[in-house]
């Protein structure tokens, strides 16, 4: 079978929930069970540009895709409770060239994928409050943490198998501790035969360690580290962790509230410490305030010449961005200065933005990253929308037009859309 080993995973999972319970007891904890899933749908539209290098896998894009998620989750029997859940993706064939955008066709081949696979199945534990606040989960599972995550952006999404202890012992402090082993990809096995991406086992476990903390009024830190001892690639492009070397790399992110008014201050750095390649790492700043309604947000991050920053592992550049936009801050020498004006016209669940990023790029970050952003910007909309009368139903239309200013090819302009209609329940 093509995936007996999953099923297999998900069948332990729940036998060992009922081997820990008598025949009662376990039966009250799958009563007290509950099923959730996920209708995701994604549109993505290209045109064609010349500057490939820079518009990259969104170039000559032309594509619809579905997925749903199912997942049950047991009722828990003395802490311990059981979390299955599957996938299955599926095409509607809109691409006229079954080849990947960055081939020259029209297929994504993050979007066009018909495949079924097991999302999650875990087992989470935990512990008596009066000793600890903490829990801990073994298995196939999602993250969301800075350098280590699942992507959401499109239909179908990743996991990785892992241990994962949370902790909440000391005041407004979340701590998180990572071991994986192995990054389950979205595309399951198959994408239309056009581009086929195997899961990665990884030789020597991930290890992470991720902190968050509010304790001070108004204060929102985040800090992460992460180490790599592996060889072989770990993580996608177009960050350099496809370059086989070990690293470490670490987040800290901070955000500041000013009490009584609407300013919002951010900043953040990373590094990336090679053992063999050049270190490398970039920081950033962020401002943000609501006047009369209208939000204004400006950002700016600078990025080393040495290399690109290795972003998150997972099918995610880079989560914690200062833009929202589409083309990434983390690419060696770029400086991105970005701006976001937001206003929700007086409608219940909506969020109208105007975004703009301008690039500045170094002559070694362009040579040391095979990308050409020097001087382009990119400029568009981002509409979300949560449906008020349909319950978990949301929306988002997000449209870019970006201008790479290379004079060396014919066409050097592009406009990208990407439309998500997600119903979750």
């Amino acid at each position: 079978m093509k995936y007996r080993h999953e099923l297999c995973l998900a069948v332990a999972l729940l036998s060992v929930l009922s081997c820990k319970a008598q025949a009662d007891s376990f039966h009250e904890a799958l009563i007290g069970g509950k099923i959730s899933g996920e209708v995701r749908n994604t549109y993505v539209g290209g045109s064609q540009s010349d500057a490939r290098n820079g518009a990259a896998a969104l170039n000559n894009s032309n594509v619809l895709g579905s997925a749903l998620s199912l997942t049950y989750e047991t009722g828990a029997y003395q802490g311990l409770k059981a979390v299955v859940g599957l996938q299955s993706g599926h095409d509607w064939g809109m691409q006229d060239d079954e080849q990947a955008t960055i081939a020259g066709g029209e297929d994504d081949s993050r979007v066009s994928i018909s495949s079924t696979d097991l999302l999650v199945a875990y087992l989470e534990y935990a512990v008596d409050k009066s000793l600890t606040d903490t829990r801990v989960r073994i298995g196939r599972q999602k993250i969301v943490t800075p350098l280590l995550m699942s992507s959401g952006e499109f239909p179908m999404q990743d996991s990785f198998d892992a241990v994962v202890i949370e902790n909440h012992d000391l005041p407004g402090t979340q701590l998180r501790m990572m071991a994986v082993n192995r990054w389950n990809k979205r595309y399951g096995e198959d994408s239309n035969d056009t581009f086929v991406e195997d899961d990665l086992q990884y030789h020597n476990p991930v290890y992470s360690l991720y902190l968050t903390n509010n304790s001070i009024s108004g204060l929102t830190v985040e800090a992460q580290w992460l180490s790599n001892r592996n060889d072989d690639p770990v993580g996608d492009p177009p960050a350099a962790v496809r370059t086989a070397d070990k690293y470490d790399s670490g987040f800290l992110g901070l955000t500041y509230k000013i009490p009584d008014s609407s300013w919002i201050l951010g900043a953040k750095a990373l590094t990336a410490n090679y053992d063999k390649l050049p270190d490398t790492g970039y920081w950033g700043v962020k401002a943000q305030t609501t006047v009369k309604g209208v939000l204004l947000h400006l950002g700016y991050t600078s990025m080393d010449d040495d290399g690109n920053f290795p972003g998150s592992i997972g099918h995610v550049p880079m989560f914690r961005s200062y833009k929202t936009g589409f083309i990434d801050e983390i690419f060696a020498g770029l400086e991105t200065t970005s701006l976001r004006v937001g206003y929700g016209f007086g409608l219940p669940g909506a969020n109208f933005n105007l975004i703009y990023s301008g690039w500045r790029q170094s002559d070694k970050g362009i040579a040391v990253s095979g990308r050409n952003l020097d001087g382009g910007y990119e400029a568009g909309v981002d509409l979300q929308y949560q449906f008020q009368r349909i319950k978990g139903l949301k929306g988002r239309l997000r449209t870019s037009y970006m201008d790479f200013d290379r004079p060396d090819v014919d066409k050097d302009d592009f406009l990208y859309t990407r439309v998500l209609l997600n119903y979750s329940f």
